[in-house]
């Protein structure tokens, strides 16, 4: 089967869905095929990848800073003026 051809601008501006499965069939290919062939759009991919696994692993650690809450509440109150 024929696959359209994908510009750059496309593959980036959908590689967030792409990257969290939301874009399947036809589309998928499309950007699959793009990113193949694609040194640029490949390293865009493998970089939010990357990043994406990253910010992952360490919101599932579930620990904060010591003193981040406060420090977050206390901002809140300043900027409501509390």
């Amino acid at each position: 089967m024929a696959y359209p051809e994908t510009d750059c601008r496309t593959v980036l501006n959908r590689l967030y869905l792409y990257l969290d499965g939301e874009i399947a069939g036809e589309e998928g290919t499309v950007i699959q095929l793009h990113l193949e062939e694609c040194l640029s759009c490949m390293h865009h991919y493998g970089f939010e990848r990357d990043f994406k696994e990253l910010v992952h692993r360490k919101c599932a650690e579930g620990r904060i800073p010591e003193g981040i809450a406060e420090r977050i509440k206390s901002n809140i109150r300043q900027a409501l003026g509390d």
